[in-house]
């Protein structure tokens, strides 16, 4: 037991001997100096590869060729030895091209991408807001021509970027200008329900539109109403498309129900008056059964004198609604500087040809004062669209974003107005209308100033 036990105490390993500071301290410096080391000739040896892709040095070219180029560079005399440096020539030189190529793309790349950190930057600051093609360019140019991102692009490469950035920030801003629109317009139909018979105006439901989260998307309060218009204006077609098919409908019901009804006797009778009297509405039953009373077909007619003058009746309302549906056609078929919404029913007969008006001489002036209204109304509310949209360019408004409404300012420049373009002239009729539009222009490009743009340039852009 007493050799095992001396075995096992020769067989365990010393203890290990602490070195002392001053040797740890040695050895830290002797490591930090092999770092130093590599890393020095770690830069010579990336120092001599930048200088032969500098020189221009290709693939297996020569070393005894360069090295009158190369010797009095101070990142080629680094590497001291003559064979070391052959050596790292030869090797560097078998794969110099696929570097040089790596280099170029890396540093395109980077530049790009820096460039790309520019363009958002700008974007960010509104450099670029409301500024499209070259104009963009030179906005960038002056406020960033000297950064070095701005120099690390090629002049061609920057104007295909801007202008990719310019297109694509319009697309996306004309996206979200769409969504606020159509959100805008649901939010109208919503709180129009059940008032489309006689919506309010804008400024009566403003304040319950802007307790709704999709008012503010819209750009301008002048925006908004226009919006609001169009959708009054969508709301009253579809009114009137829905009286007008209730109308036909019943029309059909009616003409089938008459024609299933409609015996021999009066299918010959309509043709007797439709022979006979050219203008129905101008007579009366008794001179028709007067004048025609010896005819055969009315004579020897087998239907009551009160049914024979039913017959009369409706072929003579039929031929009215006829001539007055040619009226209305007529007035609209007219030219704008002969015949306008804003003329009254006596000026409009002025205006049109004698031979016009004889051919509906004998018509109640009622059914044809009903025609012209119904006229006048559709053609009322295209002029107020033409000259919104006059308005919206026009540049005899430049400057007057500061004049308000109801002074004697803002009664000349609706004189000046009417007196320079007939699309604005045709609404004297109503001078309300026109003092509501312009107010509506003027407060748009206020507001349009108030973000540094010009609201004519705007619209003709």
């Amino acid at each position: 037991a007493e050799v095992a036990g001396d075995a096992a105490a020769e067989a365990a390993p010393a203890p290990e001997k602490r070195l002392s500071k001053a040797e740890r301290a040695k050895i830290s410096e002797r490591e930090k100096e092999e770092e130093q080391k590599l890393s020095k000739e770690k830069q010579r040896l990336l120092n001599f590869k930048q200088l032969l892709i500098e020189k221009g040095v290709r693939s297996f070219d020569k070393y005894e060729k360069w090295l009158p180029k190369l010797v009095h560079d101070a990142r080629f005399t680094a590497i001291s030895n003559q064979a070391e440096r052959k050596a790292v020539f030869a090797a560097y030189a078998k794969r110099i091209d696929a570097d040089r190529q790596k280099e170029q793309a890396e540093k395109k790349r980077t530049g790009r991408d820096g460039f790309k950190e520019l363009l958002q930057k700008a974007e960010e600051a509104g450099v670029l807001d409301g500024r499209i093609g070259p104009e963009a360019i030179r906005a960038l140019e002056r406020k960033y021509g000297e950064d070095p991102r701005w120099l690390g692009v090629k002049e061609n490469e920057r104007e295909k970027m801007i202008s990719e950035l310019v297109e694509d920030l319009a697309k996306k801003k004309k996206d979200e200008q769409d969504k606020a629109r159509i959100g805008f317009q649901k939010l109208v139909l919503e709180k129009l329900r059940g008032k489309d018979k006689d919506p309010p105006p804008f400024h009566k439901m403003e304040k319950v539109l802007r307790q709704d989260p999709r008012w503010a998307p819209v750009d301008c309060t002048s925006s908004r109403e226009r919006i609001y218009g169009q959708v009054l204006r969508e709301l009253e077609a579809a009114r009137r498309e829905k009286t007008r098919k209730q109308k036909r409908d019943l029309d059909e019901v009616d003409q089938i129900r008459k024609k299933r009804k409609l015996t021999q006797a009066e299918e010959a009778l309509m043709n007797l008056f439709a022979e006979r009297i050219k203008a129905p509405y101008a007579t009366t039953w008794e001179v028709v059964e007067e004048a025609l009373g010896n005819h055969p077909e009315l004579r020897d007619c087998t239907l009551e004198r009160d049914e024979q003058e039913r017959v009369f009746v409706e072929y003579r309302r039929s031929v009215t609604e006829i001539r007055c549906q040619e009226f209305a056609q007529l007035l609209a078929g007219s030219p704008a500087d002969v015949v306008g919404p804003e003329m009254e029913f006596e000026e409009v007969l002025g205006s049109l040809e004698e031979s016009t008006v004889k051919a509906f001489a004998g018509m109640p002036e009622d059914a044809l004062q009903g025609a012209w209204a119904e006229w006048r109304d559709q053609a009322h509310a295209i002029s107020v669209e033409t000259a919104r949209q006059w308005l919206r360019s026009c540049e005899l408004l430049a400057g007057c974003e500061g004049i308000e409404a109801d002074n004697t300012a803002f009664d000349a420049l609706i004189e000046k107005l009417s007196a320079a373009d007939v699309r604005f002239r045709r609404l004297a009729a109503r001078p309300g209308e026109q003092a509501v539009l312009l107010a509506q222009r003027l407060r748009e490009m206020k507001e349009l100033r108030a973000q540094g743009r010009s609201g004519i340039e705007e619209d003709m852009d």
